[in-house]
């Protein structure tokens, strides 16, 4: 990956908003979301709302901020009378976004379906490492967006011809299903109640972007006698045994919350000896729990009169223990010593419960547990919320490790790191000479619009940092260097001291930054570490204008050069705007790169504002999400922005390679691994006309940036894109041609494999465009020239391409002159 991808969007690209883009992940393996089914059975029963929400004490615990799609408003009034009751229980301080749809779709006997957008895992604070966390989950945990406002954090659907009874009194008719009581248990779904396990060709499976992926559910999943299903010493992925016990009718939640509240009984999960996907593992157990029970309300099947609006305890146990509450140790680890000296640990707790005082635990060994530990009391000896213990090394001791155990009155325990013993902290004891460790995103630009220029650094040492610093020259006259202070979580950032006056578009900074560690010896490092500096430009917004025109065919200033370039690629004629060719794409889930250019001279647009400029876009096609769902995967987009890039919006909806059947086939046509290899072809460019205020983002009279942004997900990418012969406000002259139709020959006709087009033109064409179609419409040639005057012969080969008829068709500055139909035989 480009760090400039990231840059882009740290100092300019900040906040964009796409209202018609909604982007996805890939999940590696296809999982149905989990779902409730209609019992067809006569259930009459009712389970009232939790006290806490019938007394209304206190305000909402977490704001979920629902899309409706399709709903009528006395089922939304249900919906949001089911959404308020989780507000009362879920505490989360991150807007819970869901997208409900009113689906006339399904299957007759499904009342509705429901899960996470996708899942994270290692994020901040995260409770284990390489467990998978609903996203709901794990913004409240991080509390901070991790997927981004323009996507959803739970999506649901629900059966739209089901006979419901919208009423929220829990006095529900035997005739009809309670729509409350099934919108509580699909959110629930929804907030974590879901996981990857299944069975396929009789081998139990569990993973999402690839195998081994697993939930914070998951985590709790156990047979009877106690076994882990994620225990690979007991359950290999992708096995028998693990088929067996997930159709054991035997399996449980190691919940401690849910035990807690159950006489220290494990809540039992439903398991049929034949695995149903959706039901299975992600619902309890439909005997244990029966019809009007306090805990039926995530059973995998509803009746008809059956009203629980409340989750119970055993679910609202589970919830807390996937992730919803959490013991979480703050701990700075502890720096190496030059000198043999007491080490003092101090650690401090974020808990829903109080900490067991009692079960706090520094374990150590001064052989990395090879064959001992010793533990030492963590106390706190104040009301400050602090936990020490000191460890009084012997003078030969040359390092120690260890980890920390905590548990809270519930009995949850926590380590950190979160898989010790495997993994521990380590002390050393002894001279230092090791040297800092330096990470940076790499400046790529600087716009200059009169705001200081942060630069931010990543600096961490075994001893300790002393000093950072940085060296920088502007067009290549040398400045005084300066430091960066500390902020926090090891990172070193201040402004650059520039006179910003003084900066012109197109200046030139080159910096290099340095650390020093607290070591005797004033360890060193640099970054980079070879003799090379590292370096960017100054940007500027240019006096805005009435229309642009560019065939990129001569140098330019006019556009932020950092992810795109302007040259004449291989296999085209003339210069053009090119993304990186290939671009790339995260090999990491969930993660996402963004490459981009903007004009840099604003547009005022006008009442019939619009642009055309020709492109190539060989970029993923999309596909089939796991929900059956159409999905744009990797896409190319123009965007406006009228507040000098604070928020983008689009001009029109992305698009990719499937837009155009010559790109797609290009696309698809040399495919290594998961990408395309196919490079780009200047008979590949395609018109494209974009109205700048038809979709209502702009009107006239406003002045925009324009911005084209290829975004790409992970795993699979391709050549990238290219734009040329740009113009805005500015359109061709179509009303006027200088070809006639007996100004162009086409011959022979028929022909075997190739046929030769000329042209005699007596006055300069501006543009003409040659296309070829198949008999189902397809296009399969096009080609684009650019002020044409006198003979033009073209040779068109369609050998690749199997007999029939073939129309082709001449056009200047965009009308028709000429449209033929030919043989091949």
């Amino acid at each position: 990956m480009r760090k400039n991808v990231f840059i882009v969007i740290i100092l300019f690209l900040s906040a964009w908003v796409s209202n018609g883009q909604q982007l996805k992940s890939k999940s590696g393996l296809s999982l149905p979301q989990p779902f409730c089914v209609a019992s067809g059975k006569v259930e009459k029963s009712f389970i009232p709302p939790p006290e806490s929400f019938l007394l209304k004490s206190g305000d909402p615990k977490c704001d979920i901020d629902v899309t409706y799609i399709g709903f009528t408003t006395e089922a939304q009034n249900a919906f949001e009378h089911a959404v308020e009751i989780w507000e009362s229980i879920i505490e989360s301080d991150m807007t819970i976004r869901m997208k409900a749809t009113w689906n006339s779709d399904m299957e007759s006997n499904t009342l509705g379906s429901c899960g996470a957008e996708t899942y994270y895992a290692n994020f901040t604070n995260a409770p284990y490492e390489d467990l998978y966390y609903p996203v709901a989950i794990a913004e409240k945990i991080a509390n901070k967006e991790l997927n981004g406002e323009s996507r959803y954090d739970i999506e649901a659907d629900f059966n739209s011809s089901i006979n419901w009874y919208y009423g929220i009194d829990g006095d529900t008719p035997d005739t009809q299903y309670d729509l409350v009581s099934v919108v509580l248990h699909e959110i629930a779904h929804g907030l974590g109640f879901q996981g990857f396990f299944f069975v396929k060709d009789d081998q139990g499976i569990y993973g999402y972007y690839e195998e081994g992926d697993a939930t914070s559910f998951d985590r709790l999943v156990v047979r009877s006698f106690g076994a882990q299903l994620l225990d690979t010493t007991v359950y290999s992925n992708r096995s028998s045994e693990l088929a067996s016990a997930l159709q054991s009718a035997g399996l449980y939640a190691e919940s401690p919350i849910a035990k807690a509240s159950n006489n220290g009984i494990r809540p039992r999960l439903y398991a049929p000896t034949v695995f149903e996907e959706g039901s299975s593992v992600y619902h309890l157990n439909d005997n244990t729990y029966p019809t009007g029970n306090e805990n039926s309300l995530m059973t995998h099947a509803f009746g008809m009169g059956e009203a629980i609006h409340d989750p119970g305890p055993l679910t609202r146990g589970i919830m807390e223990d996937i992730g919803w509450t959490n013991l979480i140790i703050h701990f700075d680890p502890v720096k190496d010593k030059e000198e043999v000296e007491p080490v003092t640990i101090n650690v401090s707790f974020d808990s829903k419960y109080e900490i067991d005082s009692s079960a706090l635990y520094v374990v150590y060994s001064t052989d990395g547990f090879e064959t001992q530990s010793e533990t030492l009391n963590l106390v706190s000896e104040n009301e400050d919320g602090l936990f020490s213990a000191i460890y009084s090394p012997d003078e030969n001791t040359e390092a120690i490790t260890y980890y920390i155990e905590a548990r809270d009155i519930k009995d949850r325990v926590k380590y950190s790191p979160s898989l010790a013993p495997k993994e521990y902290y380590q002390v050393k004891f002894g001279p230092d000479i090791q040297r800092p460790r330096i990470s940076h995103d790499t400046i790529d630009y600087f716009l200059n619009m009169g705001d200081p220029l942060v630069i931010s650094a990543n600096v961490t040492d075994n001893l300790g940092v002393d000093t950072v610093y940085v060296e920088y020259s502007v067009n290549n006259i040398q400045q005084a260097s300066f430091g960066l202070s500390f902020k926090e979580d090891d990172t070193y950032s201040a402004a650059f001291p520039f006179n910003l006056e003084t900066l012109s578009d197109g200046d030139s900074i080159r910096y290099k930054i340095f650390a020093i560690d607290s070591s005797v010896a004033k360890n060193k490092t640099q970054y980079p570490k070879s003799d090379e500096t590292l370096a960017f430009r100054v940007e500027e917004i240019f006096d805005p204008v009435n229309s642009y025109e560019n065939d990129f065919n001569l140098e330019t200033s006019d556009f932020l050069i950092s992810d795109f370039d302007i040259y004449t690629e291989t296999d085209f004629e003339n210069g053009a705007l090119h993304s990186p060719h290939p671009y790339e794409s995260p090999g990491v889930d969930n993660q996402e790169y963004n490459y981009s250019t903007f004009l840099k001279r604003p547009i005022i647009i006008n009442e019939a504002g619009s642009m055309t400029f020709d492109e190539v876009v060989l970029v993923e096609p999309g596909g089939y999400d796991q929900n059956n769902i159409f999905q744009l995967w990797d896409y190319v987009i123009v965007e406006g922005s009228k507040d000098f890039g604070e928020t983008w919006l689009e001009l029109a909806d992305g698009y990719d390679s499937g837009d155009n059947t010559v790109w797609e086939d290009g696309y698809n046509a040399y495919i290594f691994g998961q990408d395309s290899k196919t490079n780009g072809k200047s008979e590949w460019f395609e018109t494209r006309e974009i109205s700048l205020v038809e979709n209502g983002n702009f009107v006239a009279g406003d002045t925009i940036l324009i911005r084209f942004r290829l975004y790409s997900d992970p795993y699979a990418a391709g050549w990238g894109w290219a734009i040329d012969n740009l113009r805005i406000q500015k359109p061709l002259a179509a009303g006027y041609t200088n070809l006639s139709e007996n100004d162009v020959l086409i011959y022979p006709n028929p022909f075997n494999s190739k046929f030769n087009l000329q042209i005699a033109s007596f006055g300069n064409i501006e543009e003409l465009k040659i296309e070829v179609f198949n008999l189902f419409g397809q296009k399969v040639y096009t080609t684009k020239e650019r002020n044409v005057f006198g003979r033009l012969t073209r040779e068109i080969d369609l050998s690749q391409l199997g007999n029939g008829i073939f129309l082709v068709k001449v056009s200047e500055n965009g009308k028709q002159v000429l449209s033929k139909k030919l043989i091949k035989n």
